[in-house]
């Protein structure tokens, strides 16, 4: 994602949201199918057009589409505002990967103003909607309290539920590295070094081709190791191999 300063693109969240809801929501059109289909393959003028269409007619992935359009600048010249709208557009009726960009656009201040708590928000509407990698980021918000109250418990809650579902998430090995060391040193449930070996064993279990990953969680297990008996260790693996 460019993550250029785009100075104009700065408005606040209630003139965000009252462009959106001006956007008339309609009948679904056939033009999602060929537009996602077109930005899938790069081919992003035709995109834009077929997006363009179903937009307009109401389609909520069509506006979260054209907005990574406007956002890019792909098929069309680049402007993070008109991208805002139609990934607000999305966002207020419920789309995850929408609200996942608001999110992190309040976040960084980049894109809009910088503002934790609102980026927070956005952030929890996508982890309560099913979205992983928002449930994983809203696990690191919990964990330093960055737009919330700090909660090590809401913390590792939200970490724990980011790895039980789509395992296709950008976050997945990470969040099994920090529910490890959660678990290791007690912070949102009891420490517990046979769980923590799990997700460690999990971690680098799903590490292939991930060094970085794969090395953190050796030397993990490794000294949590010296503080375990042999039939622990064998727990923690058996625990492991049902993840």
């Amino acid at each position: 994602m460019n993550t250029e300063n785009v100075s104009s693109s700065r408005i606040g969240l209630a003139a965000f949201i009252a462009v959106a809801m001006l956007l008339q929501v309609r009948v679904v059109t056939a033009g999602l199918a060929e537009g996602y289909d077109a930005y899938v393959r790069g081919d992003y003028e035709i995109a834009y057009t077929e997006l363009l269409a179903a937009a307009r007619a109401g389609d909520v992935n069509a506006s979260y589409y054209l907005g990574l359009l406007y956002w890019d600048g792909n098929g069309v010249e680049r402007d993070v505002g008109m991208g805002v709208v139609w990934l607000s557009d999305a966002a207020v009726r419920g789309h995850t990967g929408a609200q996942l960009v608001v999110a992190l656009a309040y976040d960084s201040g980049r894109e809009l103003e910088q503002n934790f708590h609102l980026g927070a928000g956005w952030m929890i509407e996508a982890a309560r909607g099913g979205n992983a990698d928002a449930q994983y980021l809203l696990g690191t918000y919990y964990r330093d309290g960055r737009g919330v109250v700090q909660n090590y418990r809401e913390a590792y809650a939200w970490t724990e539920r980011s790895v039980t579902g789509d395992r296709s998430n950008a976050y997945f090995l990470d969040a099994l590295l920090s529910l490890g060391a959660a678990r290791e040193w007690g912070r949102g449930l009891p420490q517990d070094l046979v769980e923590s070996y799990k997700w460690y064993a999990a971690a680098a279990g799903n590490s292939a081709g991930e060094v970085r990953i794969f090395d953190a969680a050796g030397r993990a297990m490794d000294a949590l190791s010296t503080r375990m008996t042999g039939a622990q260790i064998v727990e923690a693996q058996r625990r492991a191999s049902h993840l």
